[in-house]
């Protein structure tokens, strides 16, 4: 009997937990010394706004804020008019709900209106007047959203460019793979379409994931909560580059002439393997630390595309392109692909290296 096996928590998972600790914490002292009626409000609130990265946080912060507010101010609008009677409150619930509810339809920072509609709505008669509900309950979540928000500021500040970096170094190492996977196709003819697809598909998921960290770090610096350069030229030039490679691929479902790709081959597969060692030293350099070497890998690469144009240009003199037409449009194809690869890595390594020079002054 094979026993499950247990999960892996890292150092950010530990930091993340101790955060929403604190925050649970401070939160239920502070609704307690305060009286409030409804103190998990504050709790809960607080919970929610702690997340991986203080971006995170401090958008759901921000969401949470503008949410209860609106559904404060039509809930209690409509129970202050509804007064005791059912059928009104019922009327102006479902009323209440679908204008809340549109409203967040319109834009997802409004998805608690809705909820606090209800509860200001459906709050015990006896407790208090609804207008006094409807304060409480915005007080509540509001002093949960600062609490957790001061949590996600003080106590072991995780900032969204620590996850960036390693969903942008996934997109690398797909990039990479998937430059080797079209030099084999176009000079070997073994492409396997099932791990192009799974690859392509990683690298689609790492971008979205990485798209989501620059929009965090955006906020940090919007926030001024970090002074650390704009985050976004990496996915970027993450994204350029995988458009790259794909027009490597689009030629690599068919192998080139035989005769083309023996005298072509050797020079092609030299500059794909030294651009796709190039992504993977990158990559690494993103979640290992400066110390990770990518100039010499970029002049490796560097001098096998310029031996590459070189052994196009002999091949031309030598009368070799006057062979099968498609094969040349694909060798010529994945020539102006590896030209264009090395300017996008070249790019994106001086991207690294700018936006790492503030963190080290």
């Amino acid at each position: 009997m094979r026993l499950p096996t247990l999960p892996r928590f890292t150092l950010a998972d530990a930091r993340l937990a101790l955060r929403a600790t604190v925050a649970a914490l401070v939160a239920y002292l502070l609704a307690y010394w305060l009286d409030l009626p409804k103190g998990y409000w504050a709790v809960l609130s607080a919970i929610l706004v702690v997340q991986s990265s203080l971006g995170a946080s401090l958008a759901i912060a921000i969401d949470r804020c503008l949410g209860t507010i609106a559904g404060g101010v039509i809930g209690v609008g409509f129970a202050i008019v509804a007064g005791p009677s059912f059928g009104l409150t019922l009327a102006f619930l479902v009323l209440g709900t679908f204008m809340a509810a549109l409203l967040a339809a319109r834009s997802p920072s409004y998805k608690l209106a809705p909820v606090t509609v209800c509860v200001v709505m459906l709050a015990d008669p006896s407790h208090a007047d609804p207008w006094v509900s409807g304060l409480e309950r915005i007080l509540e979540i509001s002093l949960g959203g600062a609490v957790g928000l001061a949590c996600a500021l003080l106590v072991l500040p995780s900032k969204a460019r620590e996850y960036l970096y390693p969903h942008v170094a996934d997109v690398l190492d797909g990039c990479a793979a998937l430059i080797d996977l079209g030099a084999r196709g176009l000079v070997e003819g073994t492409l396997d379409p099932a791990t192009l697809d799974a690859t392509n598909t990683s690298v689609r998921v790492a971008l979205r994931a990485a798209d989501t960290r620059a929009g965090e770090a955006k906020r940090e610096k919007i926030g001024f909560f970090s002074q650390s350069r704009d985050m976004t030229p990496l996915v970027r030039g993450g994204r350029r580059l995988w458009h790259t490679v794909i027009m490597l691929l689009r030629g690599a479902a068919h192998p080139m002439d035989k005769e083309l790709g023996r005298d072509a081959g050797p020079a092609l597969m030299a500059a794909t393997t030294a651009l796709s060692a190039v992504a993977r030293a990158i990559a690494a350099n993103m979640r290992d630390g400066e110390g990770v070497d990518m100039d010499s890998t970029l002049e490796t690469a560097s001098g096998a595309v310029t031996a590459l144009d070189a052994q196009m240009d002999r091949l031309a003199q030598s009368g070799a392109f006057s062979g099968d037409g498609a094969s040349l449009v694909q060798l010529s194809a994945a020539v102006a692909a590896c030209e264009h690869l090395l300017e996008n890595l070249t790019e994106l390594a001086a991207r690294l290296k700018d936006i790492r020079a503030p963190m080290e002054e």
